[in-house]
Protein backbone atom coordinates (compact mmCIF):
# COMPACT_ATOMS: atom_id res chain seq x y z
CA UNK A 1 0.00 0.00 0.00
CA UNK A 2 1.33 3.79 0.00
CA UNK A 3 0.84 6.07 2.82
CA UNK A 4 0.87 10.12 2.09
CA UNK A 5 3.02 12.79 3.97
CA UNK A 6 3.53 16.43 4.25
CA UNK A 7 5.91 18.61 5.69
CA UNK A 8 7.00 21.66 5.28
CA UNK A 9 10.83 21.68 3.65
CA UNK A 10 11.86 23.61 6.57
CA UNK A 11 11.66 20.30 8.50
CA UNK A 12 13.08 18.29 5.56
CA UNK A 13 16.09 18.12 5.60
CA UNK A 14 16.73 17.70 9.63
CA UNK A 15 13.54 15.01 10.49
CA UNK A 16 12.88 13.00 7.15
CA UNK A 17 16.38 11.04 7.11
CA UNK A 18 15.60 9.43 10.47
CA UNK A 19 11.61 9.41 10.19
CA UNK A 20 11.72 7.49 6.76
CA UNK A 21 14.39 4.98 7.62
CA UNK A 22 12.84 4.02 10.70
CA UNK A 23 9.32 3.27 8.94
CA UNK A 24 11.00 1.76 6.11
CA UNK A 25 12.89 -0.78 8.53
CA UNK A 26 9.27 -1.78 10.23
CA UNK A 27 7.57 -1.46 6.74
CA UNK A 28 9.18 -2.27 3.80
CA UNK A 29 6.29 -3.24 1.53
CA UNK A 30 4.96 0.08 2.46
CA UNK A 31 5.45 3.27 -0.40
CA UNK A 32 6.21 6.28 1.09
CA UNK A 33 4.90 9.13 -0.85
CA UNK A 34 6.23 12.47 0.41
CA UNK A 35 5.15 16.35 -0.60
CA UNK A 36 7.22 19.45 0.68
CA UNK A 37 5.12 22.51 1.63
CA UNK A 38 4.23 25.25 3.84
CA UNK A 39 1.77 24.32 6.92
CA UNK A 40 -1.16 25.91 5.74
CA UNK A 41 -1.22 24.07 2.24
CA UNK A 42 -0.57 20.87 4.72
CA UNK A 43 -3.63 21.94 6.40
CA UNK A 44 -5.84 21.61 3.15
CA UNK A 45 -4.67 18.82 1.82
CA UNK A 46 -5.23 16.99 4.75
CA UNK A 47 -9.05 19.06 4.85
CA UNK A 48 -9.65 17.49 1.24
CA UNK A 49 -8.13 14.22 1.91
CA UNK A 50 -5.33 14.48 0.11
CA UNK A 51 -3.19 13.39 3.35
CA UNK A 52 -2.94 10.68 5.71
CA UNK A 53 -0.59 12.64 7.65
CA UNK A 54 1.05 15.89 7.80
CA UNK A 55 4.42 17.19 9.91
CA UNK A 56 3.10 20.71 10.28
CA UNK A 57 3.92 23.62 12.39
CA UNK A 58 0.91 24.08 15.13
CA UNK A 59 -1.10 26.52 14.76
CA UNK A 60 -4.79 26.89 17.25
CA UNK A 61 -5.87 28.91 14.10
CA UNK A 62 -5.26 25.99 11.61
CA UNK A 63 -7.16 23.13 14.11
CA UNK A 64 -5.69 20.51 16.72
CA UNK A 65 -2.38 18.80 15.99
CA UNK A 66 -0.90 16.49 18.38
CA UNK A 67 2.00 18.65 19.17
CA UNK A 68 5.61 16.48 19.30
CA UNK A 69 8.13 18.73 19.88
CA UNK A 70 9.37 22.66 20.57
CA UNK A 71 11.66 24.57 19.49
CA UNK A 72 13.06 27.89 19.80
CA UNK A 73 11.96 30.38 16.85
CA UNK A 74 15.84 32.59 16.86
CA UNK A 75 16.46 35.71 14.83
CA UNK A 76 19.57 34.64 12.49
CA UNK A 77 21.48 36.19 9.96
CA UNK A 78 25.12 35.56 8.34
CA UNK A 79 28.38 35.08 10.70
CA UNK A 80 30.29 36.96 7.59
CA UNK A 81 28.19 40.45 7.38
CA UNK A 82 26.78 42.72 9.79
CA UNK A 83 23.30 42.31 8.03
CA UNK A 84 21.99 43.24 11.58
CA UNK A 85 23.42 46.11 12.10
CA UNK A 86 22.07 47.96 9.26
CA UNK A 87 19.68 50.99 10.44
CA UNK A 88 16.88 49.37 8.33
CA UNK A 89 17.03 45.91 8.64
CA UNK A 90 16.18 43.50 5.80
CA UNK A 91 14.02 40.86 6.51
CA UNK A 92 13.40 37.70 4.41
CA UNK A 93 10.50 35.82 5.48
CA UNK A 94 7.41 32.68 4.53
CA UNK A 95 4.09 34.09 2.94
CA UNK A 96 2.16 36.78 4.74
CA UNK A 97 0.35 34.01 6.49
CA UNK A 98 3.44 32.67 7.61
CA UNK A 99 3.33 32.19 11.67
CA UNK A 100 6.72 32.87 12.06
CA UNK A 101 6.26 36.09 9.83
CA UNK A 102 3.86 37.09 12.44
CA UNK A 103 5.51 36.97 15.48
CA UNK A 104 8.64 38.53 13.99
CA UNK A 105 6.65 41.24 12.67
CA UNK A 106 4.97 42.10 15.98
CA UNK A 107 8.41 41.91 17.84
CA UNK A 108 9.78 44.18 15.31
CA UNK A 109 6.70 46.79 15.78
CA UNK A 110 6.80 46.32 19.81
CA UNK A 111 10.59 47.44 19.49
CA UNK A 112 9.96 50.32 17.12
CA UNK A 113 12.49 48.88 15.13
CA UNK A 114 12.91 49.72 11.16
CA UNK A 115 12.71 46.88 8.25
CA UNK A 116 11.87 46.25 5.07
CA UNK A 117 10.90 43.03 3.83
CA UNK A 118 12.94 42.16 0.72
CA UNK A 119 12.27 38.53 -0.11
CA UNK A 120 9.25 36.78 0.76
CA UNK A 121 9.12 32.87 0.04
CA UNK A 122 7.16 29.73 1.28
CA UNK A 123 10.78 27.83 0.23
CA UNK A 124 13.09 27.67 3.13
CA UNK A 125 16.36 27.19 0.24
CA UNK A 126 15.31 30.67 -0.89
CA UNK A 127 15.24 32.00 2.77
CA UNK A 128 18.46 30.50 3.89
CA UNK A 129 20.24 31.73 0.67
CA UNK A 130 18.90 35.18 1.73
CA UNK A 131 20.14 34.81 5.16
CA UNK A 132 23.44 33.07 3.94
CA UNK A 133 24.58 35.72 1.40
CA UNK A 134 24.21 38.79 4.05
CA UNK A 135 21.11 39.84 2.27
CA UNK A 136 18.50 39.84 4.87
CA UNK A 137 18.05 38.53 7.89
CA UNK A 138 15.11 36.04 8.89
CA UNK A 139 13.93 33.80 12.01
CA UNK A 140 14.06 30.00 11.77
CA UNK A 141 13.57 26.97 14.39
CA UNK A 142 16.58 25.57 15.89
CA UNK A 143 16.46 22.60 13.45
CA UNK A 144 16.46 24.74 10.24
CA UNK A 145 20.08 26.07 11.41
CA UNK A 146 22.75 25.90 8.99
CA UNK A 147 26.47 25.78 9.22
CA UNK A 148 27.12 29.88 8.60
CA UNK A 149 24.58 31.91 10.54
CA UNK A 150 25.20 33.42 13.51
CA UNK A 151 22.03 33.54 16.33
CA UNK A 152 20.93 36.92 17.61
CA UNK A 153 19.48 37.60 20.64
CA UNK A 154 18.33 40.82 22.81
CA UNK A 155 22.26 42.03 23.31
CA UNK A 156 22.18 42.39 19.55
CA UNK A 157 18.40 44.56 19.79
CA UNK A 158 16.16 41.75 19.08
CA UNK A 159 13.44 40.38 21.59
CA UNK A 160 12.50 37.04 22.14
CA UNK A 161 9.88 35.25 20.00
CA UNK A 162 7.28 32.42 20.80
CA UNK A 163 8.36 28.75 20.74
CA UNK A 164 8.53 26.91 17.63
CA UNK A 165 5.62 23.97 18.09
CA UNK A 166 5.86 21.11 16.01
CA UNK A 167 2.37 18.81 15.34
CA UNK A 168 1.25 15.93 14.14
CA UNK A 169 -1.89 16.13 12.20
CA UNK A 170 -4.15 12.86 10.68
CA UNK A 171 -6.70 12.44 7.82
CA UNK A 172 -8.82 10.08 7.00
CA UNK A 173 -7.19 7.43 6.37
CA UNK A 174 -7.88 3.48 4.66
CA UNK A 175 -4.99 2.51 6.22
CA UNK A 176 -5.39 3.69 10.20
CA UNK A 177 -3.03 1.32 11.88
CA UNK A 178 0.06 1.95 9.04
CA UNK A 179 -0.87 5.42 10.12
CA UNK A 180 -0.24 5.10 13.62
CA UNK A 181 2.77 3.33 13.00
CA UNK A 182 4.22 6.15 11.12
CA UNK A 183 3.15 9.28 13.81
CA UNK A 184 5.25 7.04 16.56
CA UNK A 185 8.16 6.75 14.06
CA UNK A 186 7.73 10.93 13.83
CA UNK A 187 7.25 10.84 17.22
CA UNK A 188 10.07 8.59 18.60
CA UNK A 189 12.49 10.45 15.78
CA UNK A 190 11.79 13.96 16.69
CA UNK A 191 12.37 13.37 20.12
CA UNK A 192 15.96 11.49 19.88
CA UNK A 193 17.09 14.53 17.11
CA UNK A 194 19.19 17.82 18.54
CA UNK A 195 20.70 20.04 16.37
CA UNK A 196 24.37 19.99 16.46
CA UNK A 197 26.36 22.83 17.36
CA UNK A 198 29.77 23.76 18.11
CA UNK A 199 31.85 26.07 20.11
CA UNK A 200 32.06 29.83 18.94
CA UNK A 201 35.72 28.43 18.15
CA UNK A 202 35.54 24.68 17.64
CA UNK A 203 34.65 23.18 14.69
CA UNK A 204 33.18 19.81 13.24
CA UNK A 205 31.36 17.95 10.09
CA UNK A 206 28.29 19.29 10.47
CA UNK A 207 26.32 16.54 8.53
CA UNK A 208 28.15 13.75 10.66
CA UNK A 209 26.71 14.96 13.99
CA UNK A 210 23.05 15.72 12.54
CA UNK A 211 21.48 13.43 14.80
CA UNK A 212 23.50 14.07 17.65
CA UNK A 213 22.38 15.27 21.17
CA UNK A 214 23.50 18.51 21.77
CA UNK A 215 23.17 21.97 24.23
CA UNK A 216 20.35 23.98 22.85
CA UNK A 217 21.74 27.03 20.61
CA UNK A 218 22.76 30.25 22.51
CA UNK A 219 22.60 33.83 21.51
CA UNK A 220 25.49 35.39 19.29
CA UNK A 221 26.67 31.98 18.61
CA UNK A 222 27.70 31.26 15.48
CA UNK A 223 27.49 28.16 13.45
CA UNK A 224 30.83 27.29 11.10
CA UNK A 225 30.51 27.72 7.78
CA UNK A 226 30.96 24.61 5.39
Amino acid sequence: GTIRIGTPDDYADRFLPEIMARFARSNPRVELTVICEPTPGLVEHIKRGNLDLALVTHNDAHGQSEVVRREPLLWVTSANHATHEQEVLPMAFGRPNCIWRRAAVDVLDRQNRDYRILFTSFSATVITAAVLSGLAISVLPECALRPGMRVLGDADGFGTLPDCRIGIMRGQTSRPEIVDALARHISESLDNISVPLGEETGSFDFPAFAFSKTKRTKPNQILPGW
